[in-house]
């Protein structure tokens, strides 16, 4: 538990951040003036949307940027008490773990916060890009470089869970590879719709049932630190779907 103290805190850190900031939102969505009255201009209602937006946007980012420095934090107080190089390894790992779990919590909020005054995207993923950022970056550097002599033990790697990654991985190709199967008879646009043969509804069915799988293995496999396995599978799956009814014609309009 002591190892884990510096992701505690900086999750909590995290989570004090995103209460504040929803107060916030709150407070601003009240300030924002009611319709006016039929036959009456809604453009002094407009413009004063626009300006409770931008000023919410400035403290979004004080508010993204905290919870990243939080995070930065956390993770450097980690590295700080790993004293082997495998220790910084796991830390590295833990890292892509936390940034995958806050980018998913990202996405979460951007979906339930759609009204007139909405965060940016950007103050919403910092924290989660700043931690793959020092994952991708500090953990490639870490395995890199060659233990000390007093480190190298041979250590079973857990066969389970790297074989839910091949599998996480094997699933999200095969849902690529669907998804252009799907794709390449279809035939509709946004001036005529779609006349695929029939067979492209099992393909599609097959594709969303291989997408679902995929994101599940990923998932999973985050328990072994496996976090590039997971944002593969995150946002892969979800972009091939969509791509798939893209190319149905059916979002035109």
């Amino acid at each position: 538990m002591r190892d884990r103290r510096p992701w505690i805190v900086g999750l909590l850190v995290v989570l004090a951040v995103l209460v504040i900031a929803r107060i916030d939102l709150r407070h601003t969505e009240g300030q924002v003036p009611p319709f006016p009255a039929q036959g009456q201009s809604t453009l002094p209602r407009y413009e004063e949307i626009q300006r409770l937006d931008r000023d919410f946007d400035r403290r979004a980012w004080l508010y993204g940027g905290a919870a990243a420095v939080a995070m930065g934090i956390a993770t450097a107080v980690a590295l700080a008490r790993g004293r082997t190089l495998e220790e910084q390894r796991r830390v590295f790992g833990e890292a892509g773990v936390a940034g995958v779990v806050l980018g998913l919590v990202g996405v979460g909020l951007l979906w339930r916060l759609r009204s007139n005054i909405d965060p940016p995207t950007g103050a919403v993923f910092a924290p989660c890009l700043m931690l793959l950022a020092v994952a991708a970056l500090g953990g490639g550097a870490a395995r890199l470089q060659r233990p000390p002599p007093a480190e190298r033990e041979e250590r079973p790697a857990p066969q389970g869970l790297k074989r839910v990654a091949v599998a996480a991985i094997a699933c999200t190709a095969l849902t690529v590879l669907l998804a252009w199967v799907f794709a390449a008879p279809q035939n509709g646009s946004c001036d005529v719709p779609s006349s695929a043969p029939a067979w492209t509804t099992p393909v599609a069915w097959t594709t969303v049932i291989s997408a679902i799988a995929a994101v599940i293995l990923g998932l999973t496999g985050l328990a072994a630190r496996r976090w590039f396995v997971a944002l593969i599978c995150i946002v892969v799956n979800p972009a091939a779907l969509l791509y798939m009814v893209l190319s149905t014609g059916a979002l035109c309009g």
